[in-house]
């Protein structure tokens, strides 16, 4: 296990660009129910709506094969590629349901004519849509799973008609949910929640948005991450909590910002974007069995962390001219957009606790922690490009551009001199769309993308380094074919590049090769029958890692967590007997993935059922839905792994339920 030499703590902190390993209990965090909700939104009905079954977050409901902190094996939040209403966004503090309806994927066909795509695809967030000129609300309360609970309002005011109106809302929740994805029993927090998205609309030709969001999280329950001292799984426990009653954290997440989109003229439109995105920990720990045996006997280690804190001020402006004779559509658009981003981060203490079993949960008291001075960290990502975009009505759609990059990172690393590193790359992309008929049209794309690296954590021989910012790129093409009206068929394949950072046998942490992830993809969505509509989506491909010396170094040539096929199935079939009635499945499998570095270790194949149904009502004359989910209804048992190779308990068989209303 080659990050094995570096221990869990700084792994967490220093992830650079490493894969993010594939993780079903990601995919159930994102289908777990949650209070923030958007006002008039007990009729969603995200199967109905989703053009691909690649990745859609539609109100309470997510569904697809990837979500925003996974695409084809990589992590295209970390990767800078998150968008709101298509403007650039350097996300930190997690955006909640307050300030948006949702989230899409767009990789492939769907990120043809998409200006200034990147590799590993986008994730583009909707901002919350502000009603018809009325006052609205939604209600949600919710139960489960395990202790969690909670309640929401939110609703739309009109302050002066429809040019002024004000989405706001608030949320008070208790959940279960855990930073390694998924929600645990015992492992609970508190959630307040409260943002508005203000819009003056004065007349068709501005729009001015504002966003404002905050949440706070306090008494979080710190789960517990096992690190085997071999090439091989941690014995199977019993599940159940193990935490440490007085390990409880607290987050703050904070976003803010402002959108203003004009036609400036006939052919002229401007689209402006400011946000500031803060992540803030003032207090969190971490509960580590190191070592671990085949008999569950291992060294327990707590960790204490000082403020660890991030904060980005980022956002774009684009000018798009749009000129078209005939069946001819020619766009331009001129492009600035950066981020500027501070984090702190580090000055940590470990303290060996003793010898533990992984599950019996003893409790230890509370130790003192000494913390150190923490690491400056500051990256500014600045770009300027031109695109062109021709539509031929009927027949095509080619775009291609180009983009500047000015890259600045500045490390100062407590008890060793200020690190800079500088880049000043160009980036181009091009993409094509071909229709050879009414139902079936082909597409390609080349996109080239630089990511951010971050720097050598404190335990490697070349500690408080740089590490070089990642020149990226990716190549994909596919079909898509419209097998009726109402079901849509996509196949493709695509390649990726990326560099492989970690540590050599001299504790050196440096790049030993590239990451090259390739494979194909398949989506079919839609309506299959009259009232069954059905997402289903499949992955057959790996990350490979590529050096010339990897297996000397402890690497092996499939990249940690990353299955050769990952699949998701998501049906949802109204009774005709009883419209107001629908049941659902969803079902997730993760394939066979490597477990350790070396890949001598080996997760088993996962297939996760989640089991549900919908109730539409009426109460009081209020437009309602009941929502209930059995999530892991087979109580399939087995170990969650994280970035380095720790291992979490996975959820066992849980039950939920919501009810919302809308007023």
């Amino acid at each position: 296990m080659s990050h094995a030499t570096t221990p869990p703590w700084e792994f967490w902190i220093c992830d650079g660009t490493s894969p993010r390993p594939l993780s079903i209990a990601m995919a159930l965090m994102a289908l777990a129910p949650v209070t923030a909700v958007h006002a008039q939104h007990a009729s969603d009905d995200p199967l109905a709506s989703a053009n691909d079954a690649f990745g859609l977050t539609l109100g309470l409901e997510s569904i697809g094969l990837y979500g925003p902190g996974g695409v084809r094996g990589f992590n295209p939040q970390s990767a800078g590629n998150v968008r709101i209403g298509g403007l650039y966004f350097d996300q930190q503090g997690a955006l909640s349901n307050r300030v948006v309806e949702g989230s899409t994927i767009r990789i492939g066909v769907s990120e043809i004519g998409y200006a200034f795509p990147a590799p590993t695809g986008i994730v583009d967030y909707d901002l919350r849509h502000p009603g018809n000129g009325t006052p609205s609300a939604t209600v949600v309360a919710s139960a489960g799973p395990f202790q969690a609970h909670g309640l929401s309002v939110d609703g739309n005011l009109p302050l002066v008609s429809s040019a002024l109106q004000l989405p706001m809302g608030a949320s008070l929740q208790t959940s279960t949910q855990t930073a390694a994805g998924g929600a645990n029993p015992g492992y609970t927090s508190t959630v307040a929640n409260v943002g508005a998205t203000p819009q003056w609309k004065p007349n068709d030709w501005l729009t001015v948005r504002g966003i404002f969001d905050w949440t706070q999280t306090t008494q979080i329950k710190t789960l517990p991450f096992v690190f085997t001292a071999g090439d091989y799984l941690p014995p199977g426990t019993p599940r159940g909590y193990y935490g440490q009653n007085w390990a409880e954290g607290r987050a703050l997440a904070e976003n803010f910002g402002g959108i203003v989109t004009a036609r400036l003229s006939t052919h002229w439109a401007l689209a402006a974007g400011m946000f500031r995105s803060i992540a803030d920990l003032p207090v969190s720990y971490e509960d580590l069995y190191l070592n671990t045996l085949p008999n569950g006997s291992a060294q327990q280690f707590m960790v204490g962390n000082p403020e660890q804190r991030t904060a980005s001020t980022s956002g774009e402006a684009r000018l798009t001219g749009r000129f078209g004779t005939g069946s001819w559509r020619h766009d331009i658009v001129f492009l600035a957009r950066g981020r500027d981003t501070l984090a702190l981060y580090g000055g940590s203490d470990v303290v060996d606790v003793g010898a533990a079993l992984i599950d019996q949960g003893v409790q230890v008291p509370q130790p003192a922690f000494t913390y150190t001075a923490r690491t400056r960290d500051r990256t500014e990502l600045w770009s300027a490009g031109i695109a062109y975009r021709a539509q031929w009505q009927g027949h095509g759609d080619f775009a291609f551009g180009i983009q500047r990059e000015s890259y600045d990172k500045d490390v100062i690393f407590p008890g060793l001199p200020a690190a800079r590193r500088t880049d000043r790359p160009l980036r181009a992309y091009g993409n094509a769309a071909v229709a050879l008929g009414e139902r079936v049209t082909t597409y390609a794309g080349y996109t080239q993308g630089l990511e951010d690296s971050g720097s050598v954590p404190n335990v490697a021989a070349n500690r408080g380094t740089i590490l070089p910012d990642a020149r990226t790129w990716q190549m994909d093409a596919g079909l898509r074919y419209l097998m009726t009206s109402k079901l849509k068929l996509i196949a493709g394949v695509f390649e990726i590049e990326k560099p492989y950072f970690n540590f050599d046998t001299n504790n050196v942490d440096r790049q030993l090769g590239v990451q090259r992830a390739h494979g194909v993809e398949l989506s079919l969505s839609g309506e299959v029958v009259r009232n069954l509509n059905v997402a289903v989506g499949a992955l057959l491909g790996e990350v490979e890692i590529i050096g010339s010396n990897l297996r000397a170094e402890g690497v092996g040539t499939a990249a940690f967590g990353q299955p050769h096929v990952q699949g998701t199935l998501n049906a949802d079939y109204k009774l005709p007997l009883w419209p107001a009635l629908s049941v659902d499945v969803t079902v997730m499998h993760f394939g066979t993935s490597p477990a350790s570095v070396d890949d001598v270790a080996q997760n088993p194949a996962q297939t996760v059922f989640l089991l549900g149904g919908r109730y539409r009502f009426k109460m009081w004359g209020a437009t309602s839905t009941l929502r209930v989910q059995v999530q892991n209804a087979t109580n399939f048992y087995f170990w969650n792994m994280g970035y380095s190779p720790g291992f979490s308990q996975f959820q066992p068989r849980s039950y939920f339920a919501y009810l919302t209303t809308d007023l």
